[in-house]
């Protein structure tokens, strides 16, 4: 039980960074990120080699990034809808859902 919260808030970590990295510095913020989710994903495939780790590892980093999408109280949008938020969104998912699905039991 304790690895699937680790596996979440290791991808809740990852998102976070994400979403504030991605529009910065660009195009270098965008591909630090993507770099960051698959090695996150890689790293809890080695720690825990289980696949549901894996799916809650993206789990988690989805629904950082989901509700970086959604405007907020204040009228904020931390993922715009231009070249590197779209992306970010679409090829990090890609990224995440290709490697698990790939990569996510190794015995």
């Amino acid at each position: 039980m304790i690895k699937g919260v680790l596996s979440t808030l290791f991808g809740v970590a990852v998102g976070i960074s994400g979403v504030f990295l991605h529009n910065s510095y660009r195009p270098f913020g965008v591909i630090v990120s993507l770099i960051a989710i698959v090695t996150g994903a890689y790293l809890v495939k080695e720690m825990y080699r289980s696949r549901l780790n894996s799916w809650l590892y993206l789990l988690g980093w989805a629904l950082i990034v989901i509700r970086g999408s959604t405007v907020g109280n204040g009228g904020e949008l931390l993922i715009e809808a231009n070249l590197y938020g779209n992306l970010f969104v679409l090829a990090g998912a890609a990224l995440i859902v290709a490697f698990t699905i790939r990569f996510g039991k190794s015995n």
